[in-house]
Formats: C-alpha cells, sequence, structure tokens
C-alpha cells in the first residue's frame, strides 16, 4: 500500500468513525475519494475536523513519540532505553535508519492528519459567520502544529539570521483524494515550511476566541500564542515569541498549580494547562505512560547523572521515583493510575519563555526576567536567584529541569547551538531520515546526510 492510500484510508475512516452506521463514504477508499461525496453539509465538515483531533493524539504524535523522539535524540548519559523495541531503541542510541518502523509510523501518522485537516478546510464554504471561523481557526492550528513537529525532526534546524534553504517537509495545503503523479511532492525549504506554519497559526490566533465554545479542551486562540511563542522562539524571534507568550499570561485564563506534582497524573487538565490530548478508555493513546511508567513498561530508566543537576532542595527531584519491579528510577511526570491526557504546553513554558527572550533584548516587558525565573523556582522551593546569578545559562538550565521529559530539550539545544555529549547542534545523526517507503513512492523526494538513498 502506497503513501496516497494510506492516507485515504485513514480519511475514510475518521468519516466512518463520526458518522456512524449512515457513513457518508460510499467509494473504494484505495482508489479515489470525490470531495461531493465527502463533504455535502455543515455537520460533516464538523465531524471531519473531529477526527482530526482523534488522528492528532496517535501514539506516534502526541500521544508521545513526537515528545519521546525529541528526548531520546537529546539523550547524553541522562537516561537509559531499556525497553526491547527496536525501532526506539535505534532513536535513542542516535543509530537510527531509514527503515525504522518507529520513525516511519510518525511521518505516516503526521501526513493522515493533515489530510484530514486539508479536507476540514477544503469545507469552509458549507459553513458560516462563527463556525467557519472556529473551524478554519481549529484546523489551522493543528495543522500548523504538525508541520512544526516535522520540520524540527526530519529537517536539519533553522539557523537564526540564515537562509534556510536546506530541505524541509512536503506543504501539502489540498486534500490528497487521487493517487497520481501530482501527489509526489517535493520538499519545501526549511524557511518554506517555517512561513506556512507562521501564517497558519497567526490565523488561527486571529480567527478563533480565548476560550473554544465547542469544547473547553479544543484548540483556541491561547494556544496559538502559546505555540507561535514556541516558533519564534526556535527562530530566534526573541520579541514575537516574547509577545505571544505575554499574551497567554496576561490572560489570566490559567495559572501555576501549587506544586509540580499537581501538573501531572491528574484526570482531567489542570489551570496550568494550555493545551493536552485527551484519552479515555475508549480512546487515545499515551506513550509517555506507556514507556515512562513503573506501572506500565518502564522502558526509561533515569540515570544519577540528570539527578545531580538539580539543587539538593528542588521538590522536582520528589516526582522521581524507585521501580519497585526492578528498582530503576523513573521520572514521575508519568507515573499515573490511567493513560489520561498528555500534557502538550503549560502555562510555566510561557514564563520561562518571557524570561529568556526580555533577557536577551534587556527588555522586562510583562515582568523582569529574575521575576519570572524566581516564580518557576519559589513554586519548587528553591531559594530566589539574585540579579547577580541570572544569565542565560541559568535560565536554560530552568527551562530544562522544569520541562525535562516533555520533548523539549532537543529543541533547545539546537535553537541555541549547543552540544548532544559530544554530537554538535548540527550532527547528521540528531535529525530523522526520510522513511525509505516514503523515497520509494514519491521519486520526487529526497534524503538527508548520512542516510541510504539519494540526498538533496
Amino acid at each position: 500500500m502506497n503513501k496516497i492510500k494510506i492516507y485515504i484510508s485513514a480519511l475514510a475512516v475518521a468519516l466512518v468513525l463520526f458518522q456512524g452506521c449512515d457513513s457518508l463514504l460510499d467509494v473504494d477508499p484505495y482508489q479515489s475519494i470525490d470531495s461531493e461525496q465527502v463533504l455535502t453539509d455543515a455537520d460533516n465538515v464538523k465531524s471531519v475536523l473531529v477526527g482530526a483531533y482523534d488522528a492528532m493524539g496517535s501514539s506516534n504524535m502526541y500521544g508521545g513519540w513526537y515528545m519521546m523522539t525529541a528526548d531520546f535524540l537529546a539523550a547524553a548519559g541522562e537516561f537509559e532505553f531499556t525497553g526491547t523495541f527496536f525501532g526506539p531503541r535505534q532513536i535513542w542510541a542516535k543509530q537510527q535508519l531509514y527503515d525504522n518502523g518507529q520513525l516511519t509510523s510518525t511521518w505516516i501518522s503526521s501526513y493522515n492528519t493533515i489530510n484530514v485537516l486539508n479536507t476540514a478546510l477544503s469545507g469552509l464554504d458549507l459553513l458560516e459567520g462563527a463556525d467557519r471561523a472556529r473551524v478554519e481557526g481549529e484546523a489551522r492550528l493543528i495543522r500548523g502544529m504538525v508541520y512544526f513537529e516535522l520540520v524540527r525532526l526530519f529537517a536539519a534546524p533553522y539557523e537564526a539570521g540564515q537562509a534556510n534553504n536546506q530541505p524541509g517537509v512536503p506543504i501539502v495545503l489540498t486534500p490528497t483524494t487521487d493517487i497520481g503523479e501530482d501527489a509526489n511532492v517535493a520538499r519545501s525549504s526549511v524557511d518554506a515550511v517555517y512561513d506556512q506554519i507562521l501564517e497558519d497559526l497567526t490565523e488561527a490566533r486571529d480567527l478563533l476566541d480565548a476560550v473554544n465554545p465547542e469544547r473547553a479542551y479544543y484548540v483556541n486562540s491561547m494556544v496559538a500564542s502559546a505555540v507561535l511563542s514556541r516558533v519564534h522562539l526556535q527562530r530566534g524571534e526573541y520579541e514575537q515569541a516574547r509577545d505571544e507568550a505575554n499574551r497567554v499570561i496576561e490572560s489570566e485564563l490559567y495559572e501555576l498549580r501549587s506544586t509540580l506534582a499537581d501538573v501531572f497524573n491528574q484526570p482531567e487538565n489542570t489551570t496550568e494547562d494550555i493545551f493536552a490530548m485527551q484519552n479515555s478508555a475508549q480512546d487515545g493513546v499515551n506513550s509517555m505512560f506507556t514507556f515512562y511508567s513503573a506501572s506500565s513498561r518502564g522502558d526509561i530508566d533515569i540515570n544519577q547523572q540528570h539527578i545531580d543537576e538539580y539543587e539538593p532542595n528542588d521538590d522536582r527531584l520528589s516526582l522521581f521515583y524507585t521501580d519497585p519491579g526492578d528498582g530503576a528510577l523513573r521520572s514521575g511526570k508519568w507515573n499515573r493510575p490511567t493513560d489520561d491526557q498528555v500534557n502538550i504546553i503549560r502555562l510555566a513554558e510561557m514564563y520561562l519563555t518571557r524570561a529568556e527572550a526580555n533577557f536577551v533584548l534587556g527588555d522586562d516587558e510583562g515582568d523582569t526576567p529574575l521575576n519570572d525565573i524566581n516564580r518557576i523556582r519559589d513554586r519548587v522551593n528553591l531559594d530566589p536567584l539574585d540579579e547577580v546569578d541570572l544569565d542565560l545559562d541559568a535560565i536554560l538550565q530552568e527551562r530544562k529541569l522544569e520541562l525535562m521529559f516533555e520533548g523539549n530539550l532537543l529543541h533547545d539545544i539546537k535553537r541555541t547551538q549547543r552540544n548532544v555529549g559530544v554530537r554538535s547542534y548540527d550532527d547528521v545523526k540528531l535529525v530523522l531520515p526520510i522513511p525509505q517507503r516514503e523515497l520509494n513512492s514519491n521519486p520526487n523526494l529526497c534524503q538527508n546526510p548520512s542516510y541510504a538513498g539519494t540526498v538533496c
């Protein structure tokens, strides 16, 4: 089955899932889909959008592997992958091959989701007023998020002030409905992919309300700003990153929990969660729970090297625990009795982004960098820093320890041009290969350096 067949199959599944027995899809999903048969009224379009939320919660995406892939590539002696799965072990060891099953699944799931989103966007003319703005905003926001994850994992890093014409990922903005040469899209440049991401996220921010009127845990304008702050920070655009983070903070829609433990392992979103993927016994997968938790597989053993980075009184240390089964040390961020929601982006990150950006800019918009950093330190019972102690290294270290095991470290290392152990930030093995099955089916794709295939 080539990639187009999989895209169309995923769309068919999404439509059938949310339309029940009266399926609107009466065509062969392995050949083509006529958009006029798929989208006939506003309810169809909304159902497809719901299907996109289901798709993005895949274990291969925001169900866990976007974050774990980044953390595995960033690992430099701080933890061990002790599981038996070959694909994850390759990634952790930086020995991933072009046919790695896990990274291939992440690529497929991502473009499946993009195709569902593009289908929803193709039906906007069937919607009116607030419904149209909401559906367009949500679809654009999720699409921007997915492309952001793809370009950070499958392309060489964005470098501020450079041309960034290195190969990124294919940009697809219309539904893939037929198997043909038109579906063989080449890789756009990293700069072009980021332009599309910023366009989608900015439009979403301006189209959406601060609170989603459909469901509170769906994306909204504040989620768009939070993700925009990440994108601008990745690009070294500190003023824009600061302003988007500040917008979220000053909305007063979110607040820090009294302890870090109160943020994680909860049955539902907390006041600190800006966006989290929802899981239930019937739907959704939390691979963070599956691989981190002793009550599940317990495949990620934390090393003393990481523990030694914390100050002795840091309350974040209390989240680590000893596995009663094998005595290994594990992260308590994902030590939950069930696989409830997956925390994606939270308020603490916004304070850290505002602090870093203001420090680099020599500014204090919203608050001073010192106050923002000490706000995070106070929550974990650490003494406040003095002005003389605050530098960029201290801010980045606070960011690392606060957001550890949430999928941020690799991207922070790349944007600040530091090393992963002995590897430089731009080491070829810190970039995933384009999956071989995609190269086989799409002659317009080229491969990243160090992997088999025609290198770009």
